[in-house]
């Protein structure tokens, strides 16, 4: 497992540490609210329809989210890597509405609802509004790029939105672990996984990225970028 990100790189840090708190604010705040869970590969965090009241913030590894439609099969809604949030849906009703399944060995930070909100601390709930907001937003996205793209623009949008979170979170752009299964990413984009090979295979070709383990690198960033215009 890699090494954990400081709270600093954290997306939940708009949440542990909202603007204007001072010290000792902060050190409540993180004693009462946050406990770390390290979970093995494939472990389920959570389950859709259950009762849930935290969100997780993801210290180190990645995620997938996932609903089970009538007939058993799985359909991928999300992943969530390290800096990410995972379960602000729940804040809807009160349950997920998802199953929540670490990719590799990940830790994840819990968030106490009820203790953080305890705290009386101003600008908590707000912030957490924003972030579901945000969330809500990058869904409506990801959608309307499924139904107006093509499937190489597809695999390039979403190598390139990996690509800007770990910049946003203070890790490598162009050199990330991809811990997605081939698989997991067809399914997540709405395509055969043989386009999914394939679209990788002429990328790396082309010297666009290149590939070891599940290590990716980004060798070419600006063509890439062209390549969803």
């Amino acid at each position: 497992m890699r090494t954990p990100i400081q709270c600093n790189q954290c997306s939940m840090q708009s949440i542990c540490v909202p603007a204007g708190l001072i010290p000792s604010d902060v050190e409540i705040l993180d004693k009462s609210s946050r406990e770390p869970h390290l979970y093995n590969k494939r472990s389920v965090v959570f389950s859709e329809g259950e009762a849930l009241n935290s969100v997780f913030a993801i210290k180190s590894g990645s995620v997938k989210c996932y609903t089970i439609d009538s007939n058993g099969k799985q359909q991928i809604t999300s992943f969530h890597m390290v800096g990410d949030i995972v379960g602000l849906e729940s804040l809807a009703n009160g349950n997920a509405s998802t199953y929540c399944e670490t990719l590799e060995t990940s830790m994840l930070c819990e968030i106490k609802l009820n203790k953080l909100f305890a705290q009386e601390l101003p600008k908590v709930e707000g912030n957490l509004m924003r972030l579901m907001s945000r969330r809500l937003g990058n869904n409506s996205k990801h959608y309307l790029n499924i139904v107006n793209t093509s499937a190489e623009q597809k695999v390039v949008s979403f190598l390139l939105s990996i690509s800007t979170h770990m910049q946003q979170h203070g890790l490598s752009r162009s050199e990330f672990r991809l811990p997605m299964t081939r698989t997991d990413i067809a399914n997540y984009l709405g395509l055969a996984v043989e386009t999914v090979s394939r679209i990788f295979t002429a990328l790396k070709e082309q010297e666009l990225i290149q590939t070891k383990q599940s290590i990716l690198t980004i060798n070419d960033l600006s063509a890439l970028e062209r390549r969803v215009v």
